[in-house]
């Protein structure tokens, strides 16, 4: 079994930046999994260094508090009964400044990566609203200054959101005007007068929203007939 305070070590810290789990924390890091069950058997001087940076940059720390966290303190060169010679000292320099410039590069690239999939998925929205971004305003300029203007000409320039929704799989609770047991749950009640009990028949009022299974906005509610 593996060492349980390396495990829990890396288990609290995965969750901490926001990892459900080893395989999504493997995946951010673009690593594998192979090198994470290492670490759990507290392991760390068998992983190569340029896998604990990309490791730290996924979990949003330093190497060296990666480092405290899974391993105790960083590894030292072993002591040396004689001085290193200035070869030495330069190849070490070169091999800490290598180091930094790869920990930026990755960095960088995590932070341009975020950037594109923020950038593709507004440019996706945006194809889908076009046809409502080029012609709702002069439909809505029309309605203004023609009051008697049909308000179902406006309707069919909703269709690109309601698209854009389903999309996102985002589905209504029921319709405006829809009849339906009461549940506190989805519903809010708007009034007049008191609360219905749980299985009354309400009308919807205003849509209310899921996505998936989780709910966005409770559906408002109220008795028939009331305005």
């Amino acid at each position: 079994m593996a060492n349980i305070p390396y495990r829990e070590n890396l288990r609290q810290l995965y969750q901490q930046a926001g990892y459900p789990s080893l395989p999504k924390l493997a995946e951010a890091a673009e690593i594998s999994s192979w090198y994470l069950s290492r670490l759990e058997w507290g392991l760390i001087a068998q992983i190569p260094l340029g896998i604990m940076v990309k490791l730290a940059i996924a979990l949003g720390l330093t190497l060296e508090e990666l480092w405290q966290q899974l391993g105790g303190t960083m590894p030292l060169p072993e002591p040396q009964t004689n001085q290193p010679s200035a070869d030495e000292i330069l190849s070490l320099q070169r091999t800490i400044e290598a180091l930094e410039t790869e920990y930026a590069r990755l960095q960088q690239q995590l932070n341009n990566q975020s950037q594109q999939l923020e950038s593709q998925w507004q440019q996706q929205a945006l194809e889908i609203l076009e046809p409502w971004l080029l012609q709702w305003p002069t439909a809505a300029a029309a309605a203004q200054q023609n009051p008697q203007w049909p308000a179902q000409k406006l309707l069919h320039l909703t269709k690109p959101i309601a698209t854009l929704l389903q999309q996102w799989q985002v589905e209504a609770i029921a319709a405006v005007g829809e009849m339906v047991p009461y549940d506190p749950q989805c519903h809010e009640f708007i009034g007049p007068g008191p609360g219905p009990e749980i299985g009354t028949m309400v009308v919807v009022r205003y849509v209310g929203y899921r996505r998936n299974d989780a709910l966005l906005y409770r559906a408002k509610v109220g008795y028939a007939g009331d305005g």
